[in-house]
């Protein structure tokens, strides 16, 4: 089995592609299902989704077979043509694998360097509901020590201060051409996490008046009701435009929800003023042909990236220890990973000698009690449990690429007795 991780982010491929490689995330869960339960292609497996990347990683027996299927059923589910998607998406094995996703999740990989929220989105990917098969021991621990990772970075380098969210770097863009934001209406379409997360920095800044709209009105009406926010739906879309002075899209799938000929029946805004569009959606919220309209800005998230990278180049002294911090970490999983094979070594030595303590406590409690016998195989237990505490610990942590580990492997079924008739400690650790 080997671990590996397929996919594509805007290091890769620019926000026009990646919009065509979206695959809805509960389709990804769907599918996964099927590779897991029936065609034998993955033994694990945990989608990550955010709005910069989408990506799987995934343990197989084969993973260039597995890798060839993803690409050809992403292929089918989004039209695009192989040749581009190989164009537009990396296949990372094994430490590659690790060293990525501990870079993802400590913000070295984000579009905003050192960036907090994508801690969270790792967490959510680890954790997620319709995650019920696809996440065995080695994603459980390969996710753990990621989200270990981000926060150890955080903690012991500066690499995320001052650092903005995508959502902040966007609308401190934004506002840079507005200015003050008290006069200002904005309408928040979307309320799931970024659409949260605007909502929230647009009441900090103090905006004027604060609209969220969402397709189930409920939902917006749990976000807005600690911001002093409205709730609507976006079937009033069209009067909610007519409103705002800012709009910022944070509800992807199914098609922009702002089109041209939608912000063309609109009124414009008094006096000639330019009416704002921050699209933060992926898919986009926002037409981009919106843009060439007149009396609109629009804002996209390829603007954003070109205006963080300036804040990324600030950040960068701290990037040298951030990296250590990661190779420490993804080395630490190495020897995780190869110290799995002490398993059958470890089982032998504890079945053995829970098999002679048991043997000794029958022995001596002959002719005794049922009470007396029980209580002699409970004692003859618990010593011998207390007595492998020590050794399971050194054949558990003993790293088999080591002089000492494979010694200290490799004498244990000598010094246990363990490797009985036909067998050796070698092949103790081959089984």
């Amino acid at each position: 089995m080997e671990l590996f991780v397929l996919g594509t982010s805007q290091a890769v491929a620019p926000a026009a592609v990646r919009e065509r490689l979206h695959v809805d995330l509960e389709e990804v869960y769907r599918t996964l299902a099927d590779l897991l339960r029936g065609r034998g292609l993955l033994a694990e497996a945990v989608p990550l989704s955010t709005c910069a990347r989408l990506e799987l990683y995934g343990v197989a027996p084969d993973v260039d077979r597995a890798a060839r299927a993803l690409l050809h059923l992403l292929g089918r589910r989004t039209g695009v043509a192989k040749r581009e998607i190989l164009g537009h998406t990396y296949v990372l094995r094994d430490t590659d694998a690790v060293r990525h996703l501990f870079r993802v999740a400590s913000g070295l990989d984000s579009v905003v360097h050192g960036e907090a929220q994508i801690l969270g989105q790792v967490r959510e990917a680890a954790h997620h509901p319709l995650l019920v098969h696809g996440k065995g021991p080695v994603l459980h621990r390969l996710f753990e020590s990621a989200l270990a990772t981000g926060k150890k970075v955080r903690t012991e380098t500066e690499i995320g201060r001052g650092a903005a969210s995508l959502a902040s770097a966007a609308l401190s863009l934004v506002q840079g051409e507005i200015g003050r934001l008290e006069p200002v209406t904005a309408l928040v379409l979307g309320a799931g996490e970024t659409g949260t997360l605007v909502a929230r920095l647009l009441h900090k800044a103090k905006v004027g008046r604060l609209v969220i709209a969402n397709r189930t009105e409920e939902t917006a009406r749990l976000v807005a009701a600690g911001l002093g926010a409205e709730a609507r739906s976006l079937a009033e879309l069209p009067a909610l435009l007519a409103e705002a002075d800012l709009i910022v899209g944070a509800v992807g799938g199914g098609g922009p929800l702002v089109t041209p000929e939608l912000v063309a029946s609109v009124a414009p805004i008094p006096g000639s003023r330019t009416r704002y569009y921050l699209d933060l959606a992926h898919p986009r919220s926002v037409d981009p042909a919106v843009g060439a309209l007149p009396g609109t800005r629009l804002f996209d998230l390829e603007s954003v990236f070109e205006e963080v990278e300036e804040a990324r180049r600030a950040r960068a002294t701290q990037t040298p220890r951030a990296e250590r911090i990661v190779d420490g970490q993804a080395m630490a999983f190495a020897r995780w990973q190869r110290s799995r094979g002490n398993v059958p070594v470890l089982r032998a030595v504890r079945a053995q000698v829970l098999e002679m303590a048991r043997d000794e406590a029958e022995r001596l409690s002959r002719g005794r009690s049922d009470e007396e016998r029980r209580a002699m195989t409970r004692f003859a237990r618990t010593l011998a449990r207390t007595l492998l505490h020590q050794p399971t610990v050194a054949l558990r942590d003993a790293d088999p690429a080591s002089v000492e580990g494979r010694a200290l492997l490799e004498s244990a079924g000598r010094l246990f007795g363990v490797a009985g008739e036909g067998s050796t400690e070698r092949d103790l650790l081959k089984s």
